[in-house]
């Protein structure tokens, strides 16, 4: 009988990242995954799936809180096969507004932790001579957005340093990709006002909003064997709000 995979999902407490750990779940991945505030998501989400998850108090921001968090999964699991950096947490504005402590600190919530994870995993993956890196991008790291410079800044970041990596690993079989949504219709925007939500229509060529579980459903292909070949790429999934 195939051993079961496990996934390390940061920040899995909560809106898209909730999703992709439950979406992880019903594909017979076991799941490892982080929190920092949203306690009693993650709570509720052990309580629910038991044995099949463990839930990590981690701060993203700090690498040894990544460390711990990697050999915490490793010591309970027994392996690691994949990586979602999802974490993040973003304090933004325009150039004009944005003050320096801030933009510093989207760095070290959205940018720094997909290094932090990344660096801890690499040499687990290395030994096993392959794994999956999968980093949580945005259309907006692609394209820029007024008034979110420091988070439009994070996101361009992380797709430079995914390319990079897929070229350092490649050679031990990490694959190592991008996937990068527009707007996402999850629990966090339910207080967006109207007006916002239909801006964001406006841009898509498919009239509708992400679903937070087809982006999962992406996550999940690159997770698998049927992308080994896949490495380096920065999948867009926004309705056709980018094009």
């Amino acid at each position: 009988m195939e051993e079961q995979k496990v996934v390390l999902i940061t920040g899995g407490a909560s809106g898209l990242g909730r999703v992709l750990v439950e979406e992880f779940i019903k594909e017979g991945y076991q799941v490892c995954f982080t929190f920092w505030k949203s306690k009693e998501n993650a709570r509720r989400l052990s309580e629910l799936y038991g044995d099949k998850v463990l839930a990590v108090n981690a701060d993203a921001a700090e690498y040894e809180k990544a460390l711990e968090a990697v050999n915490t999964c490793m010591e309970h699991f027994g392996r690691l096969d994949v990586l979602v950096n999802n974490a993040a947490s973003a304090r933004d504005a325009s150039l004009v507004r944005l003050e320096q402590e801030d933009f510093k600190y989207t760095l070290q919530h959205v940018l720094y932790p997909v290094f932090y994870y990344s660096k801890a995993v690499c040499g687990h993956f290395i030994k096993a001579g392959k794994g999956k890196i999968i980093n949580i991008g945005s259309i907006n790291g692609l394209r820029g957005r007024e008034g979110s410079l420091a988070y439009s800044t994070a996101k361009a970041g992380i797709e430079g340093f995914t390319k990079t990596i897929a070229k350092e690993l490649g050679m031990y079989n990490v694959n190592c990709n991008v996937v990068a949504p527009g707007y996402i219709d999850t629990d966090g925007q339910r207080n967006t006002s109207e007006l916002i939500k239909k801006m964001v229509l406006d841009e898509c060529a498919i009239r509708k909003l992400t679903d937070p579980a087809e982006v999962a459903n992406l996550v999940i292909f690159l997770a698998g064997e049927r992308s080994n070949n896949i490495t380096g790429q920065v999948y867009q999934i926004d309705c056709g709000q980018y094009i």
